[in-house]
């Protein structure tokens, strides 16, 4: 019911401010004016920000089963999400879904390895800006995933 809902979203906000401080490093604001502490905040929570929007344009989930056979696809429609299922399925269907997607639930780090600490070749011209990434980077395909959702998506609000 309603509490179980306002119970869900507190935990929600408390495991997001615990990101926050922890992967993206939030809490280092060791300068000693306020208003510099207070810019580094700020940039720490629009990273954050931009991660959770991101997360949200490329989730991918698996379909879930409540069988406990990984390759099923049953739908019970009792069980209105994944947290209701008894612990064994419930372990299962996650551990499939951060197998299938690494990215949609991903913490800071993932993304971060996954698409930000890349090494790649930057070529700046007058008209454009070409970055070069290796054919046999292991995480070109979330790359092209994520490119993908964006460029989707800017077309849809441009349009």
């Amino acid at each position: 019911g309603e509490s179980d809902r306002h119970r869900r979203n507190e935990c929600g906000c408390a495991a997001r401010n615990k990101e926050l401080k922890r992967e993206l490093k939030a809490d280092r604001l060791s300068d000693h004016r306020y208003m510099a502490n207070l810019f580094r905040l700020a940039l720490h929570c629009a990273a954050h920000n931009l991660l959770v929007q991101l997360r949200g344009v490329v989730a991918d989930p698996p379909a879930w089963s409540v069988s406990g056979t990984s390759e099923s696809n049953v739908y019970d429609p009792a069980i209105s999400e994944p947290q209701a299922l008894p612990e064994p399925a419930r372990h299962r269907w996650f551990s499939r879904r951060r197998r299938k997607d690494p990215l949609g639930e991903g913490h800071a780090c993932t993304w971060q390895t996954r698409l930000i600490k890349v090494a790649a070749e930057v070529q700046v011209s007058a008209r454009r800006i070409l970055v070069r990434i290796s054919g046999t980077w292991p995480h070109l395909p979330h790359y092209e995933q994520v490119s993908e959702a964006v460029l989707s998506l800017a077309s849809v609000r441009s349009g």
